[in-house]
């Protein structure tokens, strides 16, 4: 049931109080279907990723986007920081940049499978014969800003067999499969020349105008791999042949993206969430790990490139987001909790992998999991990040704000998502809704703020129930008063986290501005949701 409340409430309590109210649980199900246990089956000995690139010229928004599905076997994967100033691979000297690693907590120290630097450099790889990675993931993060920079180091190396991925603040994209002992690296970069012994793709054209049979020309701008046996002829088409078919379905599901039935392309990170990380073919049994790097424009601030996160499996897991500039704030350099196993283990892979392992109905998680995801992406696509980059990057202060901001919400959304999976694995996949949350507007009265939320409880339309609130202010406080008066005038972050009776929270976020412009022509409150402020100088 959805209530709409406004929130100045007697002595500022919110809380709604039930009786007790008992726990659904289902008992682990297999997911039905003979296509299904088929594909399981084939899948069952292979461990292949697929990973992709594309810059801004096919996505939504013309920022660059990197992405990767990680398959291997049944390890704990999590995100590690890497400090700059100190050396993380022998012989590459002390880190200029730090930078944020994905991949197996058992690796040897320091190991990094993707990740993303905070000059907006992001990276992934597919194995082709495992030679030379580690190398280059730390020589392109921790050293370079730009994929130039890369790609005269790569050119170098002759022991590197791999498919790599990277995006930089520039806005470029480029995939490189390079082979050891031939001293040939083919590049796949539609923004730039052609150079020695490199071969240019405009993602695999084949010049026919059918857009399923290897891509159209109309396609450039984009490509895939996966780490399948190279998929180049020498003509330069694609070798279907061998491991191919996971290739065709990533390839496949990003045209038809990029496509859209002729209506302009969709390509985004929401779209490849739902499109690709759950396709059937690409999300194998062996997924536990998963990326989606959202590059910036060459005139943004490269700390606002969001590293979209996924421990465990795919299907039954949540994105959240990440940035390196938040993880920094305050010289903590901390990942957020569930995102690192750290000493006590605990970790958003063992729910997302466990429940997908134990054969929980898919059907019965993604009813509950995909809508809390959709509500993380909206937050940030939709409000976040556009505010973030009006500001003034030029103002320490500005900048030193920003990271706090970062900080608060991808440890709240960390959290919040914690929760979810958590209780959806321990008590079964039917056992609860996430309660749903909306600060509905802000009106403001000079330095004095009152704000109205919707909240909503699936598992309880009868009107039972427990909901409890508390209101981050985004000045140091919190409480449970819809009604705050800030000391100092200025911008303020706010958050309202909704938690129900079984722990599971959610949470929105709103910008208020207090002190500045408080009432219309009128004489009537400002509700901030239908006025601006004006740009603010960069």
């Amino acid at each position: 049931m959805r209530r709409s409340l406004f929130l100045t409430v007697l002595l500022g309590m919110v809380v709604f109080l039930a009786t007790s109210f008992p726990v659904q649980r289902e008992a682990p199900m297999r997911v039905v279907g003979e296509l299904e246990r088929e594909q399981a089956s084939m899948d069952e000995s292979l461990v292949e990723c697929t990973a992709g690139v594309a810059d801004g010229d096919v996505t939504v928004d013309g920022r660059p986007l990197l992405w990767k599905l990680r398959n291997q076997v049944d390890v704990p994967n999590d995100v590690h920081y890497f400090a700059a100033a100190i050396e993380h691979y022998p012989g590459l000297g002390p880190a200029r940049y730090s930078y944020l690693g994905m991949g197996p907590a058992n690796d040897a120290p320091g190991s990094v499978r993707q990740g993303l630097n905070s000059q907006g450099l992001g990276i992934g790889f597919n194995v082709l014969e495992h030679g030379g990675w580690p190398e280059l993931h730390h020589k392109a993060l921790g050293h370079c800003d730009e994929i130039g920079q890369v790609r005269t180091y790569l050119k170098g190396m002759t022991d590197l067999s791999t498919f790599n991925y990277l995006i930089d603040p520039t806005g470029e994209a480029s995939l490189w499969e390079n082979q050891a002992g031939s001293g040939k690296h083919w590049e796949c970069n539609t923004r730039a020349p052609a150079r020695d012994s490199q071969w240019i793709d405009v993602d695999n054209a084949d010049g026919d105008d059918d857009p399923w049979t290897g891509g159209d020309i109309s396609f450039a701008g984009w490509v895939v791999r996966a780490n399948a046996p190279a998929h180049r002829n020498a003509d330069g088409s694609d070798d279907m042949g061998g491991g191919g078919r996971r290739y065709v379905a990533a390839r496949d599901t990003i045209a038809a993206l990029i496509y859209n039935d002729g209506g302009g392309t969709a390509l985004s990170v929401k779209s490849l969430a739902d499109a690709y990380f759950r396709h059937s073919v690409l999300a194998m049994d062996t997924t536990v790990s998963n990326m989606i790097v959202h590059g910036v424009l060459p005139t943004e601030d490269p700390r606002l490139t969001t590293m979209w996160t996924l421990l465990g499996h795919s299907k039954t897991g949540i994105f959240v987001p990440l940035w390196i500039h938040g993880v920094e704030s305050g010289g903590l350099n901390q990942v957020p909790r569930y995102l690192d196993t750290g000493d006590d283990g605990v970790s958003a892979y063992t729910p997302a992998r466990g429940m997908f392992s134990a054969g929980y109905n898919i059907a019965h998680i993604q009813v509950r999991t995909l809508p809390f995801e959709q509500h993380l992406f909206d937050v940030v696509d939709d409000r976040l990040l556009p505010e973030w980059r009006l500001r003034n990057w030029a103002d320490p202060a500005e900048v030193k704000a920003i990271g706090e901001e970062m900080k608060r919400v991808q440890e709240q959304m960390d959290a919040d998502a914690y929760s979810h999976l958590q209780y959806l694995y321990s008590q079964g996949p039917t056992s609860n809704h996430a309660p749903t949350i909306s600060i509905a507007s802000a009106t403001t009265n000079g330095l004095r703020a009152t704000f109205s939320v919707t909240a909503g409880d699936a598992d309880h339309e009868d009107g039972e129930g427990s909901l409890t609130y508390l209101l981050n202010y985004g000045d140091g406080q919190a409480g449970r008063n819809a009604t705050h008066d800030y000391a100092q005038p200025g911008r303020y972050l706010v958050s309202c986290t909704v938690t129900d009776e079984n722990g599971v929270s959610q949470t929105d976020w709103v910008f208020v501005t207090v002190g500045a412009r408080p009432f219309s022509p009128d004489g009537r409150p400002v509700v901030l949701s239908q006025w601006r402020l004006p740009p603010r100088r960069r």
